[in-house]
């Protein structure tokens, strides 16, 4: 069995520190460090603490606080990209150039579509594969939750409906580009095209009501998509509790996963009970069903076996890059409705820099 040499460029939060103790894993460098295939064997992170405990943590002793440098000297098989998605752009197209075979990098993307199109294209030309954290993707109830959709055991999809609000660590947080459409919303877009395909138009707003952010604190977005399905988003950074959840709503039941767990429900006919005495039931009702069992794995180390997996075979991630850009894409598109005034805009978007940055130039932040 090959061993391939993994770097990770970014000691922070996901990429080492939320590790737990042995390995669950929860972080890229838990991942590499589990699957038996994959060896880290380099680092770099522009801080020295974070750095150093990363080495200390894996036991690796080629620290770099230069990416460029790393992949000159490692002759990597696979970088993990964990840092701010503004740097996306430079270190995957570095990578390419050193001949780095797959890349699992963070979402967002990048900060602008034309960055997200120029990675994803170096990537295709250089025959890198490119999977995003999407890290749902991976996640066993939403994958039974697709299968389960698409076995038809909650009918004809109705609506999506999904909430992202509070997960940033408030209220110490702080950002210049990344509010919550752009940092958490991503997964929840990223899901809607999942279960709904893809969208063909939206009309949300992005305001900043409370917080003194440079970006939104409060957005509601109406996707539209081709298969004539809506999807409903209440996202924002104004409560004191963490709350991410979607719900699917079909003809015949309900599917709904959150921070409690996968849960269903199907329809039950009960309009035989109309004419009974003193009936409180008249009509469909929602029943709750068990919902089926699953595997315990993490989503992350899925993603390192399945990247490792299309290396070797050709095979396209469960999130490519494509879909890295999409999610983004509903993002700008969000922006640029409110930009218009909150007026509907179609997909793709002809606009490929920051909405966001247009947004700040015409005085809405």
């Amino acid at each position: 069995m090959k061993t391939y040499r993994a770097g990770l460029v970014g000691c922070g939060r996901i990429g080492t520190l939320w590790e737990t103790d042995p390995p669950t894993p929860v972080t890229h460098a838990g991942a590499v460090a589990v699957l038996p295939q994959t060896e880290m064997v380099a680092g770099t992170s522009r801080g020295a603490e974070h750095l150093h405990a990363f080495g200390k943590r894996w036991g690796v002793d080629a620290l770099y606080h230069d990416y460029r440098e790393m992949f000159a000297r490692e002759k990597l098989d696979i970088v993990c990209i964990a840092t701010h998605p503004g740097l996306h752009r430079g270190i995957v197209e570095a990578a390419v150039a050193a001949g780095v075979k797959g890349i699992l990098c963070e979402k967002p993307l990048a900060l602008s579509l034309t960055d997200a199109d120029a990675l994803v294209a170096a990537c295709g030309s250089a025959g890198c594969v490119l999977s995003v954290n999407h890290s749902r993707r991976w996640d066993p109830a939403h994958r039974k939750a697709k299968e389960m959709i698409d076995a038809g055991l909650i009918g004809d999809l109705v609506t999506l409906y999904g909430f992202c609000q509070g997960v940033k660590p408030f209220p110490a947080w702080t950002a210049d580009e990344e509010g919550p459409l752009i940092h958490d919303a991503v997964h929840l877009f990223d899901l809607f095209r999942l279960f709904g395909g893809e969208p063909t138009s939206v009309v949300g707003t992005a305001v900043r009501r409370v917080h003194p952010f440079r970006v939104e604190d409060d957005s509601q977005a109406i996707f539209t998509f081709a298969n004539g399905l809506s999807g409903v988003a209440i996202v924002n950074e104004l409560t004191r509790y963490h709350r991410f959840g979607i719900e699917i709503q079909g003809t015949d039941g309900v599917i709904l996963i959150d921070g409690n767990g996968p849960s269903w429900q199907k329809s039950v006919d009960r309009t035989d009970r109309i004419n009974e005495p003193n009936a409180q039931i008249e009509w469909y009702q929602l029943d709750p069903e068990p919902f089926p069992a699953l595997p315990a794995t993490s989503s992350i180390l899925e993603a390192m076996r399945e990247l490792v997996h299309c290396m070797e075979t050709g095979d396209t991630p469960s999130s490519p890059g494509e879909d890295g850009v999409a999610s983004l894409e509903m993002v700008m598109g969000v922006y640029e409705s409110q930009r218009r005034g909150n007026q509907p805009v179609t997909f793709p978007l002809a606009e490929r820099a920051s909405v966001l940055y247009q947004l700040r130039d015409e005085g809405h932040f």
